[in-house]
């Protein structure tokens, strides 16, 4: 037997610890862009949300108006709850 046969095993095992090492870094680099996709993501959706509650569309609409009920329901509250309870 000579001596590259008895190293060949150990050859071998250090390619595949290597290959091993190889997928689990890009497996780590894979998570670390979803990530960070997923943070652009969220933060598009932020930047255009005033965008579209302020359009002329159905959503702007819809949004004027769930703005618009909360102020009057914060304006008639407080005297309702003293009629409730004074009176």
């Amino acid at each position: 037997m000579s001596n590259m046969e008895s190293l060949q095993p150990n050859i071998d095992e250090k390619v595949r610890q290597n290959e091993v090492y190889q997928a689990a870094l890009s497996s780590i680099d894979a998570s670390k862009r979803n990530s960070e996709r997923n943070g652009y993501a969220i933060l598009a959706v932020a930047m255009n949300y005033g965008l579209i509650a302020n359009g002329a569309g159905a959503f702007g609409k819809v949004s004027h108006g769930a703005k618009l009920f909360t102020i009057g329901f914060a304006v008639a509250l407080p005297p309702l709850l003293v009629w409730y309870m004074l009176l």
